[in-house]
């Protein structure tokens, strides 16, 4: 179930958006355009959003993964800060319970954001999967075998690996082209 959320604004004013399957009530206004550390705005058209949301990301953002061919990539914390820095309001919803496939949990979400140029919730959907932990020497799908914890880690891993293949979506900000030699 997805809930209305709420915003207050520097001035002390509330702006009420309903939720999902609703119309966001809410005029254009530049007081839900963020802001920069000094006050100015970050963008005030569609122009300079789509400029910040195709930049490439910051080069100490970036991780390699080792154990996965050297596959580069940005952590959740990055990911929920820009969310944070380029929306005035977004909200994940996860689609249905996690999902165990062969030996992996998988979970499915939807993430939403509020744009304020276009008065306007955008979803992008995202799916992530991580494997199952099973005790040394088990067999990967031996589910007799699950390690003790391995659920209460595994289940919120894919959520966040989810969640940051959604936001992929949106722009190269958010590590969308990091594993790609292709480009236009």
């Amino acid at each position: 179930m997805c809930f209305g959320l709420h915003h207050r604004n520097k001035n002390n004013h509330i702006f009420k958006i309903k939720g999902m399957n609703q119309i966001a009530v809410l005029e254009p206004s530049l007081e839900l355009l963020p802001q920069g550390e000094k006050g100015d705005l970050l963008y005030s058209n569609l122009q300079e959003f789509k400029s910040i949301l195709n930049a490439n990301p910051k080069a100490q953002w970036i991780h390699t993964n080792k154990y996965a061919g050297n596959a580069k990539y940005i952590s959740i914390h990055v990911i929920e800060d820009l969310l944070n820095k380029l929306f005035p309001f977004w909200e994940v919803k996860q689609n249905g319970q996690a999902q165990i496939l062969g030996n992996s949990v998988v979970v499915s979400v939807e993430l939403r954001v509020f744009n304020p140029l276009i008065n306007q919730w955008i979803s992008y959907a995202g799916i992530g999967a991580v494997p199952i932990e099973v005790k040394s020497g088990a067999h990967p799908t031996d589910f007799t075998k699950i390690s003790p914890k391995a659920m209460h880690k595994k289940v919120p891993a894919a959520m966040s690996y989810a969640v940051k293949n959604a936001a992929k979506k949106i722009g190269r900000i958010f590590g969308s082209h990091l594993n790609t030699k292709d480009s236009i």
